[in-house]
């Protein structure tokens, strides 16, 4: 802008200098001339009222260091004599002759055919009715001429220069708060938003520094306004337990929340990244191009295997369609809670309709059976399925109470002093198989914090389950201590152990090894045991080998 107002300053003094220049020569010429004209006619009426009639007398007469050339004429046009010398072209058809012949005076401009010269004319008709003519050289009128230029062009120069530099200060005085309004934006448009001009003036300028100031802190307001707005959505996005995507029409990602990242196993940041690069599940992708659905459940087997549930949405501006927005809800606990919920109705179906067969089956039977010693044996079996129908529900009740429990009747106990009640209550479940007992304890005090029944409940379905799964003559044994401040409870047996194949199912609702087991139990206490384990906070791990034995070992930490 500086330059481009230089430039129009600079062509403006040198078109005013040029036109002043112009006009003043102009004037000044056309005033010269008038003068001259004046001059030419006062030295006639000289000439004429003093009678000069011999050519030396006029010879030589000048006009401001110009010769005046004098001609005498007769009325035929023949010169009489010229100043010049002899002349022998007749001057009727001069024009300035023609003229004062017919008014008595007249002027003229025009090149003289005698010396090939511009030349200024005044004629003047004496009463002889001859002419005398004077002529002045038209450079003696001209001001502009080398000499003159010189001193023009100088004057010039000095103008210009002198209103060069008033200019430049008038510049630097209109271009200083506008410079410092440049630098204002720019640092603005750069991100430091508390910066503001300084309106030092009341001019138009000092205006436009004030409007100016008023619309950076508008747009600051606004910027912080939708900075704020930007946080909190970005903040309820992250913190959201489902996956937020939204991608434009091109499928650019715009946003995406870590959750959504999570699921999908990406760690960079991909915010303007082509979602097909990163998402390569067909059942999404297609989803995502397809207009009418709107939500749907996807098993999604990279990089983990899951289910999900995808609702879609469209980005509107105004009633334009600019993107779209997904939200994905991970539902792979849903569905093995589901599906855990259904085979748990149709495990306790199933175990609750075997001894309600047997009972109802024997029970009809009885009807018609008259021998007593068959009659004993039927009631020995139903009463060995009641009593299992029993330890079914009982468990089930028991389980159901654990998992559905919020609160529990905590307390600081001694886990010996509940061993040794365990020790008491299998004594004779025992001695009927003809098992050892063997319980091995600190002689460090311990204490526990925590339900006291359920710790006795974890405790003895451990050890019920070591006698009940030992051969007869075997040995149990009970080991509590501290390793590393963690209590450790360990329940080995050289029992009919379990198979590897089968452990990782060991702690499931229903699950029994073999046939073996499945009078034995309900198939339910190790599922309370690891239950009852979760609320104290703990671990259990089991190490087994078929026909050798099981060490179960639960590990409460940091008591």
């Amino acid at each position: 802008m500086k330059k481009k107002i230089i430039i129009t300053i600079v062509i403006t003094i040198v078109f005013s200098l040029v036109l002043a220049t112009t006009s003043f020569l102009t004037i000044f010429n056309v005033e010269n001339m008038r003068k001259v004209k004046s001059n030419l006619k006062n030295y006639a009426e000289y000439i004429v009222r003093n009678n000069y009639e011999d050519i030396n007398e006029v010879k030589g007469i000048k006009l401001d260091n110009t010769t005046i050339r004098c001609t005498y004429i007769n009325s035929k046009g023949q010169v009489i004599y010229d100043t010049l010398g002899e002349v022998y072209e007749n001057h009727l058809n001069r024009i300035e002759v023609k003229e004062a012949l017919k008014d008595g005076e007249a002027y003229a401009v025009r090149n003289s055919t005698t010396d090939n010269e511009k030349l200024v004319y005044y004629a003047k008709k004496l009463d002889n009715g001859n002419i005398l003519r004077l002529s002045v050289s038209f450079k003696s009128i001209s001001y502009f001429n080398f000499y003159k230029l010189g001193y023009s062009l100088i004057i010039g120069i000095l103008i210009f220069v002198f209103t060069f530099i008033i200019s430049m200060k008038l510049v630097r005085t209109i271009m200083k708060p506008v410079n410092e309004l440049e630098e204002v934006t720019s640092r603005i448009a750069r991100g430091d938003l508390h910066i503001r001009a300084k309106a030092k003036t009341n001019d138009e300028l000092g205006t436009l520094g004030k409007t100016f100031n008023n619309m950076a802190d508008q747009l600051q307001n606004k910027i912080n306004e939708v900075m704020d707005k930007q946080n909190r959505l970005e903040s309820i996005v992250k913190s959201m337990e489902s996956g937020v995507i939204a991608v434009d029409l091109s499928g650019n990602i715009i946003v995406i929340n870590p959750y959504a990242k999570r699921i999908f196993g990406i760690k960079d940041d991909i915010i303007g990244e082509k979602i097909y690069d990163y998402i390569e599940d067909f059942d999404i992708n297609y989803f995502l191009n397809e207009e009418e659905e709107i939500s749907k459940e996807i098993k999604l087997l990279h990089p983990v295997e899951r289910e999900l549930k995808i609702k879609k949405a469209f980005i509107l501006s105004g009633r334009e369609k600019i993107g779209k927005v997904i939200a994905v809800q991970d539902i792979s606990d849903i569905k093995r809670l589901e599906n855990m919920r259904s085979q748990f109705v149709a495990n306790v179906t199933h175990e609750l309709k075997t001894p309600l067969t047997s009972i109802k089956g024997f029970a009809e039977t009885l009807k018609y059976v008259e021998d007593e010693k068959t009659r004993e044996k039927f009631l020995d079996i139903i009463d060995n399925e009641a009593e299992r129908l029993s330890r079914l529900i009982s468990d089930i009740l028991v389980l159901s109470k654990i998992e559905s429990s919020t609160t529990t009747d905590d307390e600081d106990f001694m886990p010996y002093i509940v061993i040794d009640e365990v020790i008491s209550i299998v004594k004779n479940m025992a001695e009927s198989k003809n098992i050892l007992l063997i319980v091995e304890k600190s002689e460090k005090d311990i204490k526990l914090h925590g339900d006291k029944d359920k710790f006795l409940q974890l405790v003895l379905n451990l050890v019920e389950n070591g006698i009940k799964y030992s051969n007869e003559g075997s040995t149990v044994k009970v080991r509590s201590f501290i390793k590393k401040g963690d209590y450790i409870l360990e329940v080995e047996d050289n029992g009919i152990g379990i198979p590897k194949e089968d452990m990782p199912r060991i702690f499931e609702r229903f699950y029994r090894v073999d046939k073996s087991r499945k009078g034995g139990g309900t198939g339910l206490g190790l599922a309370i045991v690891k239950h009852i384990v979760k609320i104290f906070n703990g671990e259990i791990s089991i190490d087994s080998e078929l026909n050798k034995g099981s060490i179960f070992t639960v590990t409460i930490k940091n008591i």
